[in-house]
């Protein structure tokens, strides 16, 4: 199902806040799998519409080409004035050109202003900017003036790709966005006749067989879609299911990591310093695994990670002595740092291509976009490691990275990582509440951490310091509506991956409850833990009409609630079971005295398998389990004195 993802602790929404992206521009040709998420992407994207798009691609012999793309976009909102009023465009100088041809915009009443030539310029990157290892990469900014509702913008590109990111490598991949209006598109494409061309589309207009003239192949597709799907509670990325072109030199994804190793090999070479520093890291350490957990624990703590991903950057890692020397590099360096280290020991291991986030089906043609991720396969403990997080210990894989398509480049092989089930994902909460005779409480939360919640809790407590912490803690008592205070209480050191962490919150509060007259209690928001009890929100639409992601989960959350003797308990809710294709839930109340206690256990399935995705006409019964959630967490403990009754 739908991952939601709310904050766990105020503390994370504190934190995790970064800078938006300015005037990130959606476009029908770059296509973004990303994580499953709500549908505000697609709420955001009917604030325009591309009354013209055009891409055409003309590959050479060598797998070179060029790229013209002409957008024509119709600004309707405020929103969409603020989303497109910089267009940036990132390239590789080294290995590209990019041109605008022409940039304007077109008021509603007609007339055409066109871009001032200041203000088409070239930036750093950001990760070019950060280090000079990544210097060649650089973005082309579009800063339209005088933009309003109803405007139109018009610009045209052309990216000349001098050399291949593989050799005799070339991938088109064209998605569009169903949550988006589009007039009139059209994509062609064009390659000598006798150069190999793997093609598949679904959703739009043309032949995937190619029209041959003067030794050309021709391939021409149109799409218009005039009305916008509906924004949708739960959707994995639109590529998945959407109208999509894509087309590729290589025949399978084995031809593309034979390829890939070809420089991935050369840069993971042990020279005299890989060697002297992977005996330091592993000194006095006798066991191969121990002597692995130490050296991807030294590379995840050591190597600074600069974030050039796989498809936005050179396509080749540099040499794992040159990412020693200056103590950064990206994934792809992580992963050729990590290998000759491990190589220095005598474990081998395999750079693995992933796709990170973008759920578990990988296209039947070749495109290197759908990789977007470069991570480490150790076979001699069937084990994959992401050094790249700071944050997960040997064996544990950042959320993204679990139950994904994987290409392992060493032997070219296609496979899966370990699925996102609940051996990864499970949490265990348990919730104390003791309340005194005048209506005070003390309690404590004690979450227990599955992988994935420890991993994103270690990257919120290392930002803790004496004053962020006492505002969390504010914050944390605030969203569960108590009048009180709370204290975390750190169990282990976030930065030491050599041993698990998790916290705990004691928490008090005033006047919580009037024990002087007889009432009905539900079980409180447990302060600093995420209760499943807000579910129903997520699939509050009566449907939904696309594919999306569900893995299956465990959550587990017991809450113990002492009264005090001057509320006796009057009743409790009967315990009770829901089961359905989407999983099983349950809540059973007990009793001892004047403590009560109620669970509750809620597992989801993989309705259709961890290597598949939901359909529309599953959300019903995801809907319907999460409804019973939403009953159970209603079911009060009826407490006080009933008066006497007369006669």
């Amino acid at each position: 199902m739908l991952r939601p993802a709310p904050c766990a602790l105020a503390l994370a929404c504190l934190l995790a806040a970064g800078p938006a992206l300015a005037g990130a521009a959606a476009t029908a040709s770059v296509p973004t799998p990303a994580p499953p998420s709500t549908s505000s992407d697609a709420e955001a994207s009917n604030n325009f519409s591309f009354v013209r798009y055009r891409a055409d691609y003309q590959v050479r012999p060598d797998a070179g080409n060029v790229q013209t793309e002409t957008y024509e976009i119709l600004l309707k909102t405020k929103a969409a004035v603020e989303q497109f009023s910089q267009v940036r465009l990132s390239y590789s100088e080294k290995m590209e050109t990019l041109e605008v041809v022409s940039a304007y915009t077109l008021t509603a009443d007609g007339q055409r202003r066109d871009v001032p030539a200041d203000r088409i310029y070239t930036q750093e990157s950001y990760s070019s900017a950060a280090a000079a290892m990544y210097a060649d990469r650089k973005v082309r900014v579009i800063v339209f003036p005088n933009l309003a509702p109803g405007t139109r913008l018009v610009y045209q590109l052309r990216r000349t790709q001098q050399t291949p990111y593989f050799p005799g490598y070339f991938g088109l991949w064209e998605t569009f966005n169903v949550f988006t209006q589009y007039d009139d598109a059209e994509v062609t494409l064009s390659a000598p006749a006798n150069l190999p061309m793997y093609v598949d589309s679904r959703g739009v207009q043309g032949s995937d067989r190619p029209t041959i003239r003067n030794g050309q192949a021709q391939w021409r597709w149109r799409y218009q879609r005039r009305e916008p799907m509906a924004a949708q509670n739960w959707s994995a990325a639109v590529w998945e299911f959407g109208p999509n072109i894509m087309a590729s030199t290589y025949k399978d994804w084995a031809q593309m990591g034979r390829a890939y190793q070809l420089k991935a090999g050369e840069a993971a070479q042990v020279t005299p310093q890989i060697q002297a520093l992977a005996d330091e890291v592993t000194a006095g350490i006798s066991d191969r695994k121990a002597q692995a957990d130490a050296l991807y624990r030294w590379v995840a703590q050591n190597i600074r990670y600069v974030a050039v991903y796989l498809g936005n950057g050179g396509l080749e890692p540099n040499s794992a002595q040159s990412i020693l020397d200056n103590h950064y590099g990206d994934c792809k360096d992580h992963v050729a740092i990590l290998e000759a280290l491990l190589a220095a020991k005598g474990i081998a291991s395999s750079p693995v291509l992933i796709g990170a986030g973008g759920g578990p089906t990988l296209p039947s043609i070749p495109v290197l976009g759908r990789f977007n991720h470069a991570i480490t396969y150790v076979p001699e403990f069937d084990l994959y490691l992401d050094s790249t997080s700071a944050w997960a210990r040997f064996g544990q894989l950042p959320d993204g990275d679990l139950g994904a398509p994987v290409l392992h480049t060493r032997d070219a092989t296609l496979a899966r990582t370990p699925a996102n089930d609940p051996q990864r994902n499970a949490t265990v909460m348990d919730v104390r509440f003791t309340f005194d005779a005048q209506g005070n409480l003390r309690g404590e939360t004690v979450p227990q951490l599955g992988d994935n919640a420890e991993i994103g809790m270690r990257a919120q407590f290392a930002q803790l310091n004496a004053q962020n912490r006492a505002r969390a803690e504010e914050s944390i008592m605030a969203a569960s509506g108590f009048d009180g205070r709370g204290q975390l209480q750190l169990q282990g050191v976030p930065v030491d991956l050599t041993r698990p962490f998790g916290y705990r919150m004691a928490f008090q509060a005033e006047d919580y409850v009037d024990f002087g007259v007889a009432g009905g209690m539900a079980v409180p928001d447990p302060p600093g833990g995420e209760s499943v009890r807000g579910l129903y929100a997520t699939a509050s639409a009566p449907d939904n009409q696309t594919p999306f992601y569900c893995n299956a989960s465990l959550r587990e959350e017991t809450y113990r609630l002492q009264f005090p003797d001057n509320a006796p308990i009057i009743a409790i809710p009967a315990s009770q079971r829901f089961t359905n294709a989407a999983g099983d839930y349950q809540v059973d109340w007990s009793r001892k005295g004047q403590e009560v206690t109620v669970h509750h256990r809620l597992q989801q399935n993989a309705v259709r398998g961890a290597d598949a995705l939901c359909q529309p006409q599953d959300y019903a019964a995801f809907r319907a389990l999460y409804r019973e959630v939403r009953r159970g967490f209603r079911g009060q403990v009826l407490y006080g004195r009933l008066p006497a009754s007369g006669g």
